[in-house]
């Protein structure tokens, strides 16, 4: 799903690369932690996926597609198969709950009817069922985070990026947070989190990417912020996100609060089933190919 073959990424005017000669192999319904101190290049590493930035040196591919021989005018239709969530959740505050959440699918041309399924399911996904008609300033740090992630997930992306989603909350809530990411990575869609949150990734024991300087130190599956490296072996351990209870019946806050704006003619466009995708096999014991080995201790 996404491949790094000797990556190195130098801005202008600096001596010391952002990423220096990284290769790594995402494959499909990974779930994938990037893990370093402020410098070490984790954000680099999602503006590269994103063609947000050029690659100095080396390959990478994304979907099967090469970046770095990707027309300019194809890159709209690369991002819209990868959900982003940032630290500052970047919500529209004068939009509900539900309008934040449709908007990305009213970018895309989707149908009134879809809207009107799609972001219902996507709400009770996250735990914000009941909650559609309330705006950004009237919910926690935690709600709004969560609203971020459905309207990245709403479309059902293969690729979810999360840049240090949890930065600006409290550990319980965090952990809550990367909680409902391993839930929507189990229903096929890869994850890669960029984080320096150490009690959430030793919690998760998901697998580790590090990075020192822009250099990779240690690949690790199923493991903790700073270990060395170690073989890797999967690991499928259950986790379900909390649920909310749902409060009483509002309007969905969108087109001025008529519940009915979206009850046109034609049929609704439906969703994959919340699961597992049957197109992205996950092996219960197989170790992932890995382009590159890493053998090299904490620094």
């Amino acid at each position: 799903m996404i491949l790094f073959e000797n990556v190195t990424k130098t801005y202008p005017r600096t001596t010391r690369p952002a990423l220096d000669d990284v290769s790594l192999e995402i494959p499909r319904g990974e779930f994938a932690f990037v893990v370093g101190t402020s410098g070490s290049g984790k954000s680099t590493m999602m503006q590269l996926v994103m063609k947000e930035q050029d690659v100095s040196r080396g390959r990478i591919l994304v979907a099967g597609r090469d970046l770095d021989r990707l027309p300019e005018r194809k890159v709209p239709a690369l991002r819209r198969e990868i959900g982003c969530v940032f630290q500052d959740f970047r919500l529209l505050p004068n939009k509900t709950v539900f309008q934040n959440v449709a908007y990305a699918l009213q970018v895309l041309g989707s149908s009134r009817a879809r809207i009107r399924q799609t972001v219902p399911e996507t709400l009770e996904l996250v735990g914000l069922a009941g909650m559609e008609k309330r705006l950004p300033h009237q919910l926690s740090g935690g709600e709004q985070q969560r609203v971020a992630i459905a309207r990245a997930f709403v479309n059902r992306p293969p690729v979810l990026l999360a840049d240090e989603p949890t930065g600006n909350l409290d550990p319980d809530t965090s952990l809550g947070i990367v909680q409902l990411l391993d839930r929507i990575n189990r229903t096929g869609t890869t994850v890669v989190m960029a984080t320096h949150d150490t009690v959430t990734v030793n919690a998760m024991r998901k697998r580790v990417i590090r990075l020192d300087r822009g250099v990779l130190v240690s690949d690790m599956e199923a493991g903790d912020y700073t270990t060395g490296s170690i073989p890797r072996i999967r690991l499928d351990e259950e986790a379900e996100a909390p649920r909310r209870a749902a409060e009483p019946e509002v309007s969905d806050g969108y087109d001025d609060g008529d519940p009915t704006a979206y009850d046109q003619d034609g049929e609704s466009e439906g969703l994959p089933p919340i699961g597992r995708d049957a197109d992205a096999p996950r092996g219960k014991s197989g170790i992932f190919r890995r382009h590159k080995a890493v053998q090299t201790s904490d620094r």
